[in-house]
């Protein structure tokens, strides 16, 4: 009986392990502590960076530090490769490393799985990734995916339940990417507990895109600290 006791006593330990997340690798560029660490840009600060599918599913409102970007309606197309059908980009800026921040809300609470999309690493129209934080966490839902010129395929290693979205509530997101390790951090409110990781390496440097898979929300200050560089002519 005793070698039995003794199994059964490594195998808990490490079943137990698997409930917490792993630590996501900050970036020198985002380190506080880092000489390296670069100064914080607000994406909302001119509104003709950013780019829509379609015009008339958005729309901005406030002025300067106020200003919010709202969805609020069905993107009329649909991509290529099954991805979010609405999502917004910012313009001629990629970023390799970076610390993002936003604060959204859910604007369409029904008998769905609602959600917010974050997108990160547009290499091209059809490669990047992005961070579906769905209420509930299924196969598609609350999950980290890439679209590499096929559809979205999740590389999600670990998550929560889901994104406990509350009505008329703004909350805060956090992603966290490091190129070198491949780490991948989302964040929802706790800004120290990510609700969702991932470590892939296929893309590096990209655009950042808002939005949702098919739901109606809003944004509001959207902040990003990390190596960027001017978009590539002809990408």
């Amino acid at each position: 009986m005793k070698p039995i006791l003794s199994l059964a006593l490594l195998v808990l330990p490490l079943a137990a392990a698997e409930t917490e997340p792993p630590v996501v690798a900050v970036p020198p560029c985002c380190a506080v502590t880092s000489r390296a660490a670069a100064m914080d840009q607000d994406l909302f600060a001119d509104p003709t960076r950013w780019s829509f599918g379609d015009k008339n599913a958005w729309k901005w409102e406030g002025e300067k530090t106020g200003r919010t970007l709202q969805l609020i309606a069905q993107n009329t197309g649909k991509p290529k490769y099954r991805s979010p059908f609405n999502l917004a980009w910012f313009e001629g800026r990629e970023w390799k490393d970076f610390t993002l921040t936003v604060e959204c809300r859910l604007t369409k609470f029904d008998a769905g799985n609602n959600d917010l999309c974050i997108a990160f690493g547009r290499a091209a129209e059809n490669r990047f990734y992005y961070a579906h934080l769905g209420e509930k966490a299924d196969e598609p839902h609350h999950q980290i995916h890439i679209v590499d010129d096929a559809d979205r395929k999740p590389i999600t290693r670990f998550r929560t339940d889901g994104t406990p979205w509350k009505e008329e509530q703004w909350h805060r997101v956090k992603i966290v990417r490091n190129t070198a390790t491949g780490d991948i951090g989302v964040y929802f409110d706790d800004m120290e507990k990510p609700v969702l990781t991932a470590q892939d390496k296929t893309l590096e440097w990209g655009q950042i895109g808002l939005g949702s898979f098919d739901d109606l929300g809003e944004f509001r200050n959207v902040r990003i600290k990390g190596t960027s560089r001017d978009k590539p002519s002809g990408k």
